[in-house]
This record gives structure tokens, C-alpha cells and sequence, in this order.
């Protein structure tokens, strides 16, 4: 096949799925606004100096256009509902993959009415759609689409992670609670800094917490740390290399996301696959993969108390919880492997062209 990709040049899940297609042999183009990270295909760079995000998408469709009838792709994958996904839809290609990745249908037809317009508009243009969660599969069909044109993949793991995963320690001295999600208001940060000063309280020697990504709401929370008295308990990381990423992720002992909304996080499953004890905000997105008290904890979310209490039990029980670990890579191994995830993906696409 030959394959146009619009998407986030920059992101981490674009070049994982531009390159998956290009290692089986498809031929691969991307298409972006941004200068991205290295992919295995041709990159090419779209111009704008429009600075409105929304207006920004619109304006590069007449680039877009000449690109592919310079390519003449067999398919056009866009990501993102709402941003990507609006170009693709106003280039007329067919046929059109639309690539959800949460927020773009959970967040975004919600702002306001024509907000909910331009992602309806994206959806009912697209030949199939994938995305990566149930729930998120279900807020796609709310909005007029039919199931059989959906295909639910999560953007799963490596295999190579599982290998990786060991035994967590059993006697520990310090233990390390950890976070991977921008630090922008959907992941409400300041819920987990709230809880930290009451973990610190019960546990002023024995932890510490380290918060990985960037974002818009840095100063506020590192001001906010500073209130609360937890410098010393707390790191605060920008976003790494991807193996000193995954490397402190098989060291830590707790992973935690206060997030307000999600499909599938794929830091959730890679912390399940690196033996984490996960403790996360109690939304759908979440429930797909933990049943509290079974593999991972749950709490309300913006409920900093309960999630002291679910880090703290945590920590006083961890020598019981090995089964937590046991039980997610039984999870993984059945749910999220990238492989077999990613060749559902490739086999929609063969099929679309088939029935095409």
C-alpha cells in the first residue's frame, strides 16, 4: 500500500505507527505542521504562519491537496479527530482513515456547538475509524457513526518491555511514585501534588515522586510545590529520551494519573507491563484496564484525599500486591501487545482497499 499519514509530527505515537507501516513494507508519507522527530519515511513539512490552531488546519488543505496528487496514495490516514482529521475530511481524499486518539472526541465536541459541528462533520467523512479504547469507540458511535465502520486497537506495548519487566523488591527502603502525562489542565497535576503533602506526612522518609512532561501549566505547579513544602520530595522532568524514559519506569514502584479524561493511556500500559502498581482516576478510559483493588487502585477523580490513601495503602501493603503485577501482564499479553494491535490496523486497511 501506499500511505499518507497527517499528523503530529512531533509525537511520540506518530512515529510509532508511520514507522510500523514502513518497516512491513508499505510505502509512507507524513504530513505535518511540525518538524518532527525521525520516521522511517518521507517527511514533508507543511507551512503556516496562521497562529490560530483551528484556522491553521484549513489553510494548509490547498498544500495538502497538491502533495497527494503528487503522491497519489492508496490511503489517507489522518489523526485526530478534531485538528488533522478536519484537514483530511477538506481534501475530499478517498478513502479516508480517521485515527481518535481521546480528547479530539471525548473533550473537544464539547467546547461548544461548533466545536461539536467540525468533529461530527470528520467523522461522517471517513471511510473507517479506529480508536483506541471502548469508551472511546462508544463517544464516536454517540455521534451518528456506525459500529462496523469503527476498529477499537490500542496503542499497545512492546514485546521487548515484557522481557524487560522484573520482580519488584520486596524489602524497599524508598519508594518512587511516578508520573508521564503533560502537565497541562486535563491531567490535573495539582490533585497529585495535594495528596503528596499528606503521603509526606506519613511517610516523610520513605518517598519520592517524579513527575515526567512539559506543558503550560510547569510554573504553576512547580510554584505550587514549592508552597506545599515538597521540593525535596519531589522531580520534576522534562520529557526524555525514550529509553531513560522506560528505564525509570522499571525502576519506580507506583505509577499515578490524575487525569480528568482518557481513552487508552499508553503509560498506563506501560506501566501494567513494567510490574507498577497503578493508581488512577476512576473514568472510563481507566476502567477498561483496572478493576480496583484486583491489578491497580482507582479514585475519584480531583479526590486528592483518596488518592493519599490509595498511595499510602499501596506502600504499607506492597509485599502483598505482587498479584497486581502477575495479573497486568496477564492483560497486556492478551489486550495491548503493539504487534498484534498494529496488524489489526494493517488488515483494516487492506480490507477498506478491497471493498473499496
Amino acid at each position: 500500500m501506499r500511505i499518507c499519514f497527517l499528523a503530529d509530527g512531533t509525537s511520540y505515537h506518530t512515529q510509532r505507527w508511520v514507522d510500523y507501516f514502513a518497516e512491513k513494507g508499505h510505502q509512507c508519507h507524513l504530513l505535518s505542521l511540525e518538524q518532527g522527530i525521525k520516521i522511517k519515511a518521507p517527511h514533508h513539512v507543511l507551512k503556516s504562519c496562521c497562529p490560530v490552531n483551528a484556522l491553521k488546519f484549513i489553510l494548509v488543505v490547498p498544500q495538502v491537496k497538491n502533495i497527494l496528487k503528487e503522491i497519489a496514495p492508496d490511503i489517507l490516514n489522518a489523526h485526530f479527530a478534531s485538528a488533522y482529521g478536519f484537514t483530511g475530511a477538506l481534501t475530499g481524499f478517498k478513502p479516508l482513515v480517521v485515527s481518535c486518539w481521546g480528547s479530539d472526541v471525548l473533550i473537544s465536541p464539547k467546547k461548544s456547538f461548533i466545536h461539536r459541528l467540525r468533529v461530527k462533520y470528520v467523522l461522517e467523512k471517513a471511510d473507517l475509524l479506529t480508536a483506541d479504547g471502548q469508551n472511546l469507540a462508544d463517544a464516536v458511535e454517540k455521534m451518528g457513526v456506525m459500529r462496523q465502520r469503527i476498529i477499537i486497537s490500542p496503542m499497545g506495548i512492546n514485546q521487548s518491555l515484557l522481557e524487560k519487566s522484573e520482580e519488584k523488591r520486596q524489602s524497599q527502603k524508598t519508594f518512587t511514585i511516578l508520573s508521564a502525562r503533560k502537565l497541562e489542565p486535563i491531567y490535573n497535576h495539582k490533585t497529585l501534588l495535594m495528596a503528596a503533602s499528606r503521603v509526606i506526612k506519613v511517610y516523610p522518609k520513605k518517598v519520592k515522586f517524579v513527575i515526567i512532561g512539559d506543558g503550560s501549566q510547569k510554573k504553576n505547579l512547580l510554584g505550587l510545590s514549592y508552597k506545599l513544602g515538597l521540593n525535596k520530595f519531589i522531580e520534576f522532568k522534562p520529557f526524555l529520551p525514550r529509553e531513560e524514559f522506560m528505564n525509570l519506569f522499571q525502576k519506580a514502584d507506583i505509577y499515578v494519573s490524575t487525569s480528568l479524561s482518557d481513552s487508552t493511556s499508553v503509560a498506563l500500559l506501560e506501566a501494567m507491563a513494567s510490574g507498577i502498581i497503578p493508581v488512577v482516576t476512576d473514568i472510563p478510559g481507566n476502567r477498561e484496564w483496572i478493576r480496583n483493588g484486583e491489578n491497580g487502585f482507582l479514585f475519584s477523580p480531583e479526590d486528592h484525599q483518596a488518592l493519599a490513601e490509595k498511595i499510602i495503602f499501596a506502600i504499607a501493603n506492597f509485599n502483598k500486591l505482587n498479584n497486581f503485577r502477575e495479573e497486568n501482564l496477564i492483560v497486556i499479553r492478551k489486550k495491548a501487545l503493539w504487534e498484534d494491535n498494529m496488524r489489526k490496523i494493517e488488515d483494516s486497511f487492506c480490507n477498506l482497499l478491497k471493498n473499496d
